[in-house]
């Protein structure tokens, strides 16, 4: 009898497991997600309560083609998909996974050929950016460093962000250096260039390092807060910071060069039109502190008051891209005023791999003049005058990681003397 019940309990588990290998699709055929068991100890860390909102994703690939990764829930330790990739620097935080810390890596390569002599034909290494991410419930942190190949062979390593952030449902608040809340580009695309459309940035929003005029960093504190929500929002965005440094490219980072602070207000309205528009308005509030004729000889011992207003309209769909953006800057000091306008208009329209896209930009005003940006204007400056910059270009999506981007850049001054035309080919990514 025993014999009889043991090989009637044989037969059932051989046919049990027979059926259960015959079905691929259940759960026990499914291998588990690599996941970290949190200590005995301690609950499993909560889900994020608010993700930042962030500009819509830019859907590179072709519409056909998306990639998924499985990560393990924070809170269940089930498997979980994140949202279809690629992510603009924004969003990627946004998966958290198993790990409470993350790193993604941009990094470029180029072949350029330039009008302007003696530069030749050559290879162009561009910055390696590094971006760590870490979130526990409320609370985030956020470092991104960049690795830059100078002329001279040497690298160099630029801290470009570092701040701490606390949010709840519809409000946070950064505290170190973030990215100024000033117009759209500035905090739509960052330090990689693959997150951008164009090669490089347009010359009004630069960095300050590369002879941009705008305050492109800002240390500080910036408070967002959503004042509706939906599909329709409105964001109200809030900041004090320290001011500009003596000259354009000296960011304050451990302290200031006079008591007043430099004030920040944005208003964004997302989603009134279109899902995907955004429509806003920004602007900046500065007192730039007096130097002595050593620094500044064309405006000595002049402390000069700074107006930046910025108006915006911008649209990232899945196949369409365009941003327009007007930036005003206002120096008044001594009785005099020097304005310097700045426009810009981007479109791109992705067909299939490939997306053609324009580029224009023009630059008016007291620029030449403007002793903040020319503190001595016998030494030579990377900020350029009143220009007009058309751009014409290839963007090739190899993979949803990786593009080739083929194009055209001139630069046209007063002086003819001075036309550049610039031809790239530059390989970029994003991990």
């Amino acid at each position: 009898m025993r014999l009889l019940c043991l090989g009637w309990f044989s037969v059932v588990f051989l046919w049990n497991l027979a059926s259960a290998l015959a079905q691929p699709d259940s759960p026990a055929a499914v291998p588990p997600a690599i996941e970290a068991p949190p200590p005995p100890s301690q609950p499993a860390p909560p889900p994020p309560v608010y993700a930042p909102p962030a500009p819509p994703i830019q859907q590179f690939q072709p519409a056909e083609v998306t990639e998924q990764k499985t990560i393990a829930s924070p809170s269940a330790g089930t498997a979980a998909t994140t949202s279809t990739l690629p992510l603009t620097m924004d969003e990627i935080p946004v998966s958290t996974g198993n790990s409470r810390v993350t790193l993604n890596l941009f990094g470029d390569t180029a072949f350029s050929i330039d009008s302007v002599t003696p530069k030749k034909p050559a290879f162009v290494l561009g910055p390696l950016d590094l971006l760590f991410w870490g979130q526990f419930g409320n609370l985030s942190a956020s470092a991104e460093m960049a690795v830059e190949p100078q002329p001279n062979g040497e690298v160099g390593l630029d801290l470009e962000r570092m701040f701490i952030r606390w949010h709840t449902e519809r409000f946070f608040v950064d505290a170190g250096r973030t990215h100024t809340e000033l117009g759209y580009w500035n905090n739509a695309y960052h330090h990689g260039r693959w997150l951008q459309m164009s090669v490089e940035r347009p010359r009004g929003v630069l960095f300050e390092d590369e002879g941009g005029i705008l305050p492109i960093h800002w240390v500080g504190a910036t408070a967002h807060y959503l004042a509706v929500t939906g599909e329709q929002q409105i964001e109200i965005i809030g900041a004090i910071g320290n001011g500009r440094g003596d000259i354009v490219d000296n960011i304050h980072a451990k302290d200031d060069t006079n008591s007043f602070k430099s004030l920040l207000l944005k208003i964004d309205f997302r989603g009134f039109g279109a899902r995907d528009l955004h429509l806003g308005i920004s602007g900046v509030y500065d007192h730039i502190a007096p130097v002595t004729a050593t620094v500044r000889p064309a405006l000595p011992n002049e402390m000069i008051e700074e107006l930046i207003g910025n108006g915006y309209l911008a649209y990232r769909g899945t196949d369409f891209t365009g941003i327009v953006e007007v930036y005003d800057v206002l120096h008044t000091a001594a009785g005099q005023r020097w304005n310097t306008v700045d426009a810009f208009a981007l479109a791109a329209y992705r067909l299939d791999a490939v997306t053609p896209y324009l580029l224009l930009e023009v630059r008016r005003g007291d620029v030449a003049t403007d002793p903040f940006f020319f503190p001595n204007p016998l030494v030579p400056s990377e900020i350029l005058g009143r220009n007009i910059e058309p751009t014409a270009g290839l963007r090739f999506d190899l993979n949803t990681w990786s593009a080739l981007k083929l194009e055209y850049r001139g630069t046209f001054t007063g002086n003819s003397d001075n036309r550049v035309h610039r031809g790239t080919l530059n390989w970029s990514f994003g991990l």
